[in-house]
């Protein structure tokens, strides 16, 4: 019914045809003002419930302050990257990875400042002791940078190659000398916590049969009226205090060349060990730093 009286409103209402702003023809209701202040409701990707409740005016406004937020942005942006620029070019590259860090923050997947990144962080390739923040800046080079900008760094990045290469037999030799000497000090370490576990069964086991015998002993100490049983007792009660003893000594003993034998296998509790660590961290960064130059090739070994 609602609809029918709208319906019947706007039938005794006249039309005209007048051209609108595109030229096209529209019909309009002879009478209405020929021009309205009018805002335009931006659409928006994602459900937006603050612009749910905003008035038009409102809307405007805020769309404004984004505009202006985001002009501010790509300036700040600008800025970072041209005195960053300023700073290779000076051989400064301290000051470049400190402009480029910041202008990272706030644009992490811009492929302009992730290229200036990678040859701050390497100082165009002859250094690779930031290896490992070289290879983060080498994966955004290779998802944002454009294929220019990967040809260039590529030209320059001769270095990495024989850096890579030294790096994987010094690596190597590392690995082979590490292993050697964890073996050498297994053997050892293994000996020992053998002869620690014999000596604490020697102690545990008598410690055992004392106990029980004493427990044993006790229950029973006073069917006599000698006194006999009472002196066994104690005696075999003495035994057992002193294995008791001898026992907590050897599992000491078997506990520390245990942990010898597990902390044996950990690189990180030996000096050799730790640099085979380091080394391999070196190698799988600038491997990662290659690949994302070189997505068609791989290194030699993994």
């Amino acid at each position: 019914m609602a609809e029918e009286r709208l319906i019947d409103d706007d039938k005794d209402k006249k039309y005209k045809i007048r051209k609108n702003a595109e030229g096209v023809d529209e019909l309009y209701i002879d009478g209405e003002p020929e021009e309205e202040l009018t805002f335009e409701i931006p659409e928006f990707e994602t459900d937006d419930e603050e612009a749910a409740v905003m008035t038009p005016e409102q809307l405007a406004a805020r769309e404004k302050m984004r505009e202006d937020e985001e002009r501010r942005r790509v300036e700040k942006i600008a800025n970072l990257i041209q005195k960053a620029e300023r700073a290779l070019e000076e051989g400064d590259y301290d000051s470049a990875r400190y402009h480029l860090a910041e202008a990272a923050e706030t644009d992490g997947k811009n492929g302009e400042i992730r290229f200036l990144q990678l040859k701050a962080l390497t100082q165009n390739f002859t250094d690779f002791t930031l290896a490992s923040d070289a290879a983060e800046a080498a994966e955004g080079v290779k998802a944002y940078c454009t294929p220019e900008q990967k040809s260039a760094l590529k030209e320059i990045s001769a270095p990495l190659s024989e850096r890579l290469s030294q790096t994987e037999k010094e690596l190597e030799t590392l690995g082979e000398e590490n292993e050697t000497k964890k073996a050498e000090r297994r053997t050892v370490f293994k000996q020992k916590r053998k002869k620690a576990l014999i000596a604490f069964a020697a102690t545990g086991v008598p410690l055992v049969i004392f106990a029980i015998a004493a427990a044993i002993m006790g229950s029973i100490m006073h069917s006599r009226k000698d006194g006999v049983l009472v002196i066994v007792t104690i005696v075999l009660a003495a035994l057992a205090l002193v294995a008791l003893i001898a026992t907590l000594f050897t599992a000491h003993n078997f506990w520390k060349t245990s942990q010898k034998v597990s902390r044996n296998e950990n690189n990180a509790n030996t000096r050799l060990g730790r640099e085979y660590e380091a080394k391999k961290v070196e190698f799988n960064a600038l491997t990662a730093i290659f690949r994302a130059l070189n997505t068609e090739e791989t290194t030699a070994t993994e």
